[in-house]
């Protein structure tokens, strides 16, 4: 999927979080965590934003050491506790903007920053709003595509989950050959309740037609065939995986290699005790 902007619906690996059903593993969960942090999965901005009271990671360079119980006190380096005062400021613009300029360009525009800021709900009325003032514009169905993934991932609501398929078969329509598009709704029907694995596998090979070393492609056809227990065609898609990223240097990109081997493994009955650690942030 492409890197997940919003802003940017073209080739998101979606800088790309994922419900789990009855039907998928248990022990699938982890390297579907680390799909998320690659952007192999459509829900990063959203689940990387879900809090949005969560403290701020950004340093908080200069700033004076806070009081602390017991008359302790933060570290002088410590990150700031609490939002960021700039980034409410920033969506209070946003929303105002979009409250205010009823044209397609302010809609799509506050619809988009606001889904990045994971202020869902809103966003979802700004990017109705674009879609109904131009139906046939690709944009604007993308991100509802992946703002209802996201929704039905982080729910675990299946029916969220075919709104996604809805809203991106609507997108294929107008780009039938995008890559992205194509990849994020193979994986949303891999993530129905019951999953539909054979229509994820043909999207996710329209996909892999068009570049065979999309990294989100393959690393969600090898987790689709260990969920169907299809071993071979799994050893020989993950291969595919670790060739298309051996020279790829991002450390995310090696511990999903790391991780989809551990489960592949599992599948297997040869791994070890030993579980890969998965960064969250």
């Amino acid at each position: 999927m492409a890197e997940r902007k919003q802003s940017k619906t073209t080739s998101k690996t979606t800088d790309a979080e994922t419900p789990s059903n009855n039907s998928t593993s248990t022990n699938s969960v982890m390297f579907l965590t680390v799909g998320l942090l690659l952007g192999l999965v459509v829900g990063y901005v959203f689940t990387n934003n879900v809090n949005k009271t969560a403290p701020s990671t950004k340093s908080a360079k200069g700033a004076k050491a806070g009081p602390l119980k017991d008359g302790q006190e933060m570290p002088a380096n410590h990150p700031s506790v609490g939002p960021d005062p700039e980034v409410e400021k920033e969506i209070q613009l946003a929303i105002e903007s979009g409250e205010k300029n009823q044209d397609y360009d302010s809609q799509l525009k506050a619809g988009s920053y606001l889904y990045q800021q994971g202020q869902v709900d809103i966003a979802k009325k700004f990017l109705l709003k674009a879609n109904e003032l131009k139906p046939n514009e690709f944009a604007p169905l993308v991100n509802l595509g992946n703002l209802h993934f996201d929704l039905g991932q982080q729910n675990k609501d299946s029916k969220m989950m075919q709104q996604a398929i809805e809203w991106y078969e609507k997108a294929l329509k107008i780009k039938p050959d995008d890559l992205s598009v194509n990849t994020d709704l193979g994986i949303a029907h891999s993530f129905l309740s019951p999953p539909d694995n054979k229509k994820a596998l043909d999207y996710i090979n329209k996909s892999l037609s068009k570049d065979p070393k999309h990294l989100q492609s393959l690393f969600h056809k090898t987790r689709i065939y260990i969920e169907l227990k299809d071993l071979k065609s799994a050893d020989e898609t993950f291969a595919l995986f670790k060739e298309a990223s051996s020279s790829n240097e991002n450390e995310t990109i090696k511990q999903a290699t790391a991780a989809l081997e551990q489960e592949l493994n599992k599948a297997k009955g040869t791994t070890s005790n030993k579980t890969v650690e998965i960064p969250t942030h």
